[in-house]
């Protein structure tokens, strides 16, 4: 009886995983350790084949990125038609699945995350989450539902030649560039393999990493958190707290000096015409969150309150006051027949004046929070 049950468990399993998806992910990093250092060791080193490969897997990553992840599944801009075939065609090449598949999965992630409907929910385990997922038939195997992508005849065209189309972009074509650098084993080796291994695993981190350490600087009710280590390894993607609160802004690092390539390479395509209708959240839903989240900490700690809320009133009049200003600010500037010169420089040094104001307040508000964190 033993026996027999032993058996049929291992047939469930048997028939629960996705052989072929399974045996691509193991392969392919085997092949990567093996086959990288013997090009190096059997073959002449070649600066024009590391060079091309890196910036193919930037390429890879951006396509995944602003293409994949921003575009399709969240629409957080309008790309041309262009811009949209070149995500799709290098999109390929990341062997992440069609941008109909993965924005199905990625939406459903994010309509029900940390749930068991989650495809690749945190709370099954950090290896789950990274790529465990992959090899599940009851994760993969489900007919995509994005019925606005479905319209798309370029999302649609992908989706039907995904394969042929992924096989050529990921080892063909690196393999065609090689051959023309003189080397199209190293071609195919590192600009085809090596880069399909580090480009995978750097997106898997933003479902297992970002879900597991950082912080969770917007809400605390999904597990999802910003990092900014797989912020470096993903061209802005690790600012993963940000996003799953605010979905649909085209950044994820909204700060100037918040590492997101992603948001940069969105805006050149807008200056290029290339792209328009960029979503963003107002910066006041934006503070409005964070200051929830502090507020919680401060709360937890024993802070009155009374003090938080003269706190908060303080950062929030300030704000205001700001965007009131700037708003006059713009409004003179567009009737500059009826504003005097020493209008707007009176306006201008106002703005200043409350900038620093709210940049003392906002002080003022870290400055209690890291007490009461301490």
């Amino acid at each position: 009886m033993d026996d027999v049950t032993t058996t049929t468990a291992a047939q469930k399993w048997y028939h629960r995983v996705d052989w072929p998806i399974t045996i691509f992910l193991i392969l392919m990093p085997i092949l990567a350790l093996v086959l990288t250092p013997l090009y190096y060791v059997y073959s002449d080193f070649s600066w024009g084949i590391v060079v091309f490969a890196l910036i193919f897997a930037a390429a890879t990553n951006l396509s995944i990125t602003a293409g994949y992840h921003r575009l399709f599944s969240h629409r957080s801009y309008e790309g041309h038609a262009l811009i949209k075939a070149v995500f799709l065609l290098i999109g390929a090449s990341a062997w992440q699945g069609s941008a109909l598949k993965w924005s199905a999965d990625h939406r459903r992630h994010h309509g029900k995350v940390d749930s068991d409907e989650d495809p690749y929910s945190i709370n099954k385990g950090f290896w789950y989450a990274h790529m465990g997922w992959l090899f599940l038939k009851d994760s993969t195997d489900k007919n995509p539902k994005a019925p606005d992508l479905e319209k798309d005849w370029m999302v649609r065209l992908q989706h039907k030649y995904y394969y042929p189309l992924a096989f050529f972009m990921s080892f063909g074509f690196p393999t065609l560039v090689g051959w023309s650098m003189g080397s199209a084993w190293g071609g195919f080796v590192i600009a085809g393999v090596l880069r399909v291994v580090l480009t995978q695993q750097s997106t898997f981190f933003v479902n297992s990493l970002c879900h597991t350490l950082g912080k969770q600087t917007y809400s605390d009710q999904v597990s999802a958190r910003d990092s900014f280590i797989v912020a470096i390894l993903t061209h802005g993607e690790g600012y993963h707290n940000f996003h799953h609160h605010f979905q649909l802004d085209y950044r994820n690092g909204i700060r100037w000096y918040q590492w997101d390539p992603t948001k940069w390479i969105i805006r050149t395509l807008a200056f290029l015409g290339l792209a328009k209708k960029l979503k963003r959240i107002s910066q006041a839903e934006i503070l409005k969150a964070k200051l929830q989240m502090d507020e919680m900490r401060l709360r937890s700690q024993g802070f009155s309150e009374e003090k938080i809320a003269a706190l908060k009133e303080k950062i929030i009049n300030a704000q205001i006051a700001l965007q009131k200003f700037k708003a006059d600010y713009q409004l003179m500037k567009s009737e500059m027949q009826e504003a005097s010169d020493e209008k707007l420089k009176q306006l201008k040094m106002d703005i200043e004046l409350m900038k620093i104001e709210f940049r003392y307040s906002m002080k003022m508000w870290q400055a209690h929070l890291q007490a009461a964190t301490v």
